[in-house]
Parts: C-alpha cells; structure tokens; sequence
C-alpha cells in the first residue's frame, strides 16, 4: 500500500521533532517518498551534522544519521556490496568459521570502526561493510545463497531479501514493516510505524491522539504493615485493630483532582500520545511513558487544580481496619486484605479505571516461655524427680488447651520424648491440629538430711552400686 500521512498535524509533529524532509525520489522503482533525518536529540560535537542534499549528491555513508542508517536500504539500485561481495575477508575469516568465531569477528571489528570511537577517514564506511558482512554470514539462509551463488545472491529486488511484502518494506512503501533500524551490534529493529505513533498519537497515517474510548486501568501500591500476637493469640486466633496512612481519592473532587466545572488539558510534553520517544546513543527509538501525564495524554492545569488535593486526585489519610489473625499463624506469615493499599497517583476519568493496591499484614508472633514451635507442631519440656522416672508415674503439664495429666514410663530417661498427638497448634486451612512433643529431663534427688542419706546409700547397694559414695557410718556397718 503506498504511503501517505492523512493528517496534516501527524506531519508536523514529526518534522518538529525528527526535521524530517521528503524529496521526490528519482528512481522509477520507487513510487514513494526518500525518507532522511536529522535528529535535534543527538548532539554529538565530534560529528557533522547531516543536511539534506541534493540526491546525486548523497552517498550511502553519510546521507542518514549513524542511528537511522540501516542495513536495509529502501532502493534496491543503491546497496553497497562492498561489505557483501566477500563478507568472509571483510571479517577476516575463513569460509569454514563457526557461528561463533563470526559473531567474534564481527563483535571485534565493529568495535573498533564505530564511528562513535574511531574518527579516521573511512572508518564510518568499513563499519557499514563489517554490518554488511556480518547480516550475510549470521543468517544461515542468506549464508548459504551467497556460498552458492556468490555476491550475485544479492544483486536482485533488495540484497537485504526485503522485497515487495517482505520485513525490507515493498517499493511502493519505504516505511511498511521497516524494520532496518538498528544500533551498534545488529541489535534489536523496530517498525516506523510505531515511530510515528509515538510521535502522533496514532498510527503512521496520521491519527490525531490516542482513542479516548480506550479504558485505562491503574493500580496502586501495596502497603505492609507489621503486627505482633502472643504465642497463645497465635494458638487460638484473634482480631486485631491495624491503622495505617494510605492514599485514597480526594473526598473534596472526587479523585479527579479538578475544580467543579473544570477539565483536563491536553499535556504539552508528549501532546496527547502519553508516551515520549527518546534516542539512545545506540540507534534505538525508545517509547517511555509520559513523566508529566502518567501516560494519560492529559494533565490538569495548576489554574483548574483542585484546592483539597492539589491537582494530585488523591490525599494521605489515617485509617484503621480490623484484621481477623486465624489460629495457627506462623512468626513472619503475611496477611492481605484487598483493596486497601495505596490508591495510584492518577486523577480519576471514565476511561480510566482506578484500584486501589492491597493490604499486607506481616505477622510477628512473639515467643512463649515454656513452648517452642516448628509449624504446627508445639514443643515443651517436663522437669520430673528421678524416683519419678525410675518407677513411672503422672505428671501435669501445661497444653494449648490447658493443663493435662502426663504419664511418664518407667525407667524414663532423659531426654526421651513422647507425643500428645493433636494437641499442638490448629493447622491453617486444616480441619485439624499438630501434635505437642514433651521431652523429659530427669531431676537428680539432692538429700537434705541424714536419713535421706542412709536411704539413698541402700538404694545404692541394692543396685550394687560401688561407685556411690558412702558416708563413714554406712562405711563402718
């Protein structure tokens, strides 16, 4: 289809940003426009700027910016074979390299011609030759049609295989599906149809702003907030009262951020696209959304600016929200609670929709005195008198529920455990609970007087016990 921009302020906006110029092409088999540049972003001291002249009197090397200079020329009648009628000498290599020692070749060379770091006199055009080269040698097809057939392969419709329809862009239209435009390396292309959109608000042929009809959606930040429980609190689930400042739509405007009566403007930066192009040093077109509009394509003027809010559509305000901590919480689990986060630092419109970010509440679960935890299981030690342990018997221990009888086995050593199963804490989304593992720590009997001396010396020799000591009268009898 042949190109045509419809609206005459999608052109101006392009020239004002680009300086973009059209000169009729002189070449039969293009019945479009000769596109140039010169970019006002790129100030460059150490390279001339590009002027548009006549066409007999441009060269290929120098008739574009570094950075709108492609691989793919919009003329079949204009490629330079210099890179492409030995693109193995001009990378230096042999015809049996790998992909790898190209990619090498080629990583090497085009550093050191780059015109950005090497000023001689040729140096822009043998870095033109090395891309050449390289777009041969790294596309196997076009690899393998030029070790068939030579430089040849590429002397047809578009030595780049951008024919009519194809990614080069047909004849009848430079800019369809153009995607030659590419920094330092053989980088990623783009398409200058979203070149213009950026620059328009629209496609290349010339749509004013973007579609107001569009639904936008906006989401805000979330908010965390820290909240501590007692180790039982954790057991048995409690309500919590949480207050905290988030942002929320103006209760005088209504989020807008408007006065009664008043509207947006249209935003000067990006002029109603909501997105800003920028040139890198590498070539690349990089589409950034508006820093003034959020990407909206409008603003609201100081002078229109709601009093409450400022303009901003949005106020920090404090809040309380009563949050329900289920039994069985874990130290460091988090909560959330939709929608009652941060609202998004955008004025409120019918075509955009607003929601607010989400409620995290971390929970900390402060340690217990006797009980330790390891998910939902709960841990805890008994302290039981050596006769206790040595004939057996009942001790009563603390649980999650309350105080429990626990029987201690005969012989009972320490550190031997035992399990109370389903008495540790609940299991969340579980209809059921861990169990409380109770590990026993024997007490040694200290006596206190003579006569628990005398029995524990029998108890003694009535396990043989030699090593017990005795004391002088039991060692007399």
């Amino acid at each position: 289809m042949p190109f045509t921009v419809a609206s005459t302020r999608a052109t101006t906006v392009l020239r004002n940003q680009l300086k973009v110029h059209f000169t009729p092409c002189p070449y039969s088999v293009c019945a479009s426009s000769r596109f140039s540049s010169t970019s006002k972003t790129r100030a460059n001291p150490a390279r001339p700027t590009v002027s548009p002249k006549p066409h007999s009197e441009r060269k290929r090397s120098n008739s574009l910016p570094l950075y709108f200079q492609s691989r793919r020329s919009f003329h079949s009648s204009l490629l330079s074979l210099n890179g492409r009628s030995d693109p193995y000498g001009t990378l230096g290599i042999s015809k049996n390299a790998s992909d790898k020692e190209i990619k090498k070749a080629y990583y090497a060379l085009a550093k050191k011609y780059h015109p950005d770091v090497n000023t001689e006199d040729g140096a822009e055009k043998k870095f033109h030759d090395i891309q050449d080269a390289y777009e041969i040698l790294s596309n196997a097809e076009k690899k393998s049609q030029f070790d068939s057939f030579g430089p040849g392969a590429f002397g047809g419709a578009d030595a780049t295989g951008g024919g009519p329809g194809d990614a080069g862009g047909g004849p009848f239209n430079p800019f369809s599906n153009f995607s030659g435009f590419a920094g330092f390396g053989g980088g990623q292309a783009f398409d200058m149809e979203d070149l213009f959109s950026a620059f328009t608000g629209g496609s290349a042929r010339g749509r004013g702003r973007r579609s107001r009809d569009t639904v936008q959606e906006f989401k805000g930040d979330d908010i965390e907030v820290l909240v501590s429980v007692s180790f039982m609190d954790a057991a048995k689930g409690i309500s919590k009262d949480v207050s905290y400042n988030p942002l929320v739509a103006c209760h005088t405007c209504s989020g807008t951020g408007l006065k009664t009566g008043h509207k947006r403007a249209t935003c000067p930066k990006c002029r109603g696209t909501g997105t800003q192009v920028h040139m890198t040093d590498g070539g690349f077109a990089i589409g950034t959304t508006c820093n003034t509009c959020g990407g909206t394509g409008v603003f609201v003027d100081p002078k229109s600016a709601c009093s409450t809010c400022h303009g901003e559509g949005i106020l920090k305000t404090r809040r309380t929200t009563t949050v329900d901590i289920p039994p069985g919480i874990e130290d460091g689990m988090r909560l959330r609670v939709s929608g009652e986060g941060d609202a998004p630092p955008i004025q409120s419109d019918k075509n955009v929709r607003i929601h607010r970010g989400d409620l995290y509440v971390r929970v900390k679960v402060e340690p217990h005195a006797e009980f330790t935890r390891k998910g939902p299981h709960v841990f805890y030690t008994a302290e039981v008198p050596m006769t206790t342990a040595a004939l057996g018997g009942k001790v009563r221990i603390p649980t999650l529920s309350g105080e429990a009888d626990l029987t201690v086995p005969p012989a009972t050593q320490s550190g031997m455990t035992v399990t109370m199963t389903g008495r540790g804490m609940p299991m969340l989304q579980r209809n059921q609970n861990g169990d409380m593992k109770v590990t026993f720590k024997v007490n040694t009997l200290r006596p206190t007087n003579a006569e628990q001396t005398r029995l524990l010396e029998m108890l003694a020799d009535a396990f043989n016990d030699r090593s017990a000591r005795r004391t002088q009268t039991n060692r007399d009898k």
